[in-house]
């Protein structure tokens, strides 16, 4: 049964150091959020504190309108996944080293090799999992997760380190999850398409702060226009066009994107550009992305997502 989830005021010190300041959201039972934000901003260390290993400085989880602390053994059988990546014995085999884990939660016959079909992984059941792929160890800690059948299952970058091939493959199986369990899901990602893709709600931290929780489509306007120039040197640019009367920002590798108004002639633009030393490499137009919205949405134009 999918678990609904609400953070109230969390906050985590590290001697004088705060990972997250006052953070509150609530997850309807059966969606899924996205946790996105620069490396630093507090998605690990939130995922800790749902997960029972961290304990919060201040503040309250609650899972179903039940509280984890101070006793989180109460309410940690609806909840897995991992924090960072997930971890076995190297020397022991995958129904090995799951079967010590449906043991230890006294789980029915059978379980292992359900959970190992589900992830793709029976065929590999026998083999040790030092000689395991990342992709493959990547699956393994999703089967882990699900041996006793979660209502929230928590993930942390699940698609990291991943080639394209596999990448698409845990895409897949993320769906696949939504679709026959139905559990809600809280997983972080520094693959902006991947949450838009899997997740219906997303929140943004950054330096230790929650700045947006909610639909992921309310991230700015999802349908409007942009247009992205490759240009030279930056800061001349952002400066010109914002005198120009445009909402424009930086999004990474030498490329600013403004938001696009059809009252406005392109070519003219360019030229205006030009005159004022300015050199275009590349200029596009396209429907705004998450990664754009995520960006003028935090209004800060040295945060990097990756």
């Amino acid at each position: 049964m999918a678990v609904a989830v609400e953070a109230d005021k969390l906050t985590k010190q590290y001697r004088d150091k705060p990972a997250l300041q006052d953070v509150s959201f609530t997850v309807p039972g059966g969606s899924a959020l996205g946790l996105v934000g620069p490396n630093g901003a507090g998605k690990s260390t939130l995922l800790r504190m749902l997960l029972g290993v961290s304990r919060p400085s201040s503040g309250r989880i609650l899972y179903d309108g039940r509280p984890l602390w101070p006793d989180p053994a109460r309410v940690m059988d609806a909840v897995g996944g991992f924090v960072d990546a997930p971890q076995f014995y190297p020397y022991f085999t995958a129904r090995e080293n799951l079967s010590m884990l449906a043991e230890l939660r006294r789980l029915k016959p059978g379980r292992v090799d359900e959970v190992l079909h589900y992830v793709h992984l029976e065929d590999d059941a026998g083999r040790r999992v030092g000689g395991f792929s990342h992709g493959m160890r990547q699956r393994l800690g999703i089967a882990a997760a699900l041996l006793k059948e979660p209502g929230l299952l928590i993930l942390d970058e699940p698609q990291d380190g991943l080639d394209p091939a596999r990448l698409e493959e845990m895409r897949q199986l993320i769906i696949r999850i939504r679709q026959d369990l139905a559990p809600t899901i809280i997983m972080s990602s520094h693959v902006l398409q991947d949450i838009e893709r899997l997740c219906d709600r997303i929140a943004v931290f950054d330096r230790g702060r929650l700045r947006y929780c909610g639909p992921t489509g309310g991230l700015g306007n999802p349908d409007g226009d942009e247009v992205i120039w490759e240009v030279r040197p930056i800061d001349m640019a952002l400066h010109h066009l914002r005198s120009m009367g445009f909402e424009v920002w930086a999004i990474g590798d030498g490329r600013i994107a403004a938001r696009w108004d059809e009252s406005h002639e392109l070519g003219s633009i360019n030229v205006s550009l030009i005159s004022a030393g300015i050199t275009i490499r590349t200029v596009m137009r396209r429907s705004a992305s998450l990664e754009s919205r995520l960006l003028r949405y935090l209004e800060d134009d040295h945060v990097d997502m990756r």
